[in-house]
């Protein structure tokens, strides 16, 4: 039988939103920035992706504001690996494309290979488990990027016309068979290479993706999909946050 080799991880965690559909009246800070159970969201889950097997490294984007928290925050937390900030850009590939400009100036010594992995991880989504990164990035070692993706429960449409108005008597185009569907998760694993090239080209050509994988796919590689996980769900609304408190607390006094 061929030994499956545990690939060298990175983890870029994406924290440079503003979050604002998620904020409470009282509170300025980004979702990923307010305190539940005790810490920053954005620290439950890179405390938890930051034990996945072969992780050695982590660059956390921050806004310029919150970098002298958000680093004081890390470094208190203990991590089993060294944490590198970067700042967030303009929109998420810019944002992810200073992770990646985080990790290529690192000494040489533990800069990326061209054949290890990166994970990008929006810190919005805190319950993502170890367990998913590893599957996720061993089926990357193999194919190049793998993505995690959940089986969409309900009908799903084509619009005849784009959402710019109100979602009110818009013509349908087609319905989508779900079983061919997926909703697509973070984190995404890619081949350090690839995606380090992806995003030169996107960043030269001023090019904005809503994830990795769609970009890499862009640029010719076809992510896989893993099952992802259902309660890796990401934080939007002020709803969200007042379930991830309820369920952060209820896990921190197990």
């Amino acid at each position: 039988m061929t030994q499956i080799l545990q690939p060298r991880l990175y983890l870029v965690v994406l924290a440079g939103g503003q979050g604002t559909r998620a904020r409470s009246g009282d509170s300025n800070a980004p979702k990923q920035f307010r305190e539940v159970a005790g810490e920053m969201l954005f620290l439950h889950g890179l405390r938890e992706l930051a034990l996945a097997p072969g992780v050695v490294r982590v660059v956390l984007v921050v806004p310029d504001a919150w970098r002298p928290t958000a680093e004081a925050a890390a470094a208190a937390a203990g991590l089993p690996v060294p944490v590198d900030l970067a700042p967030a850009g303009r929109h998420r590939t810019a944002s992810t494309w200073h992770g990646i400009e985080s990790l290529a100036a690192l000494p040489e010594s533990v800069r990326p290979e061209a054949t290890d992995m990166v994970a990008v991880h929006d810190a919005a989504r805190p319950f993502a488990t170890r367990h998913l990164l590893n599957r996720l990035a061993r089926a990357a070692s193999r194919h190049g990027a793998a993505i995690p993706g959940v089986p969409v429960p309900d009908t799903v449409i084509q619009l005849a016309t784009g959402q710019d108005t109100d979602l009110d008597e818009i013509p349908v185009a087609a319905y989508l068979d779900r079983g061919l569907l997926v909703a697509v998760q973070t984190p995404q694993v890619v081949r350090w290479r690839d995606l380090q090239d992806a995003h030169a080209w996107a960043a030269a050509e001023e090019r904005s993706f809503t994830d990795d994988g769609g970009l890499v796919a862009e640029r010719g590689l076809a992510p896989v999909v893993v099952m992802g996980e259902r309660a890796n769900w990401k934080i939007t609304s002020e709803d969200d946050w007042q379930r991830a408190v309820a369920l952060l607390r209820s896990a921190s006094v197990l």
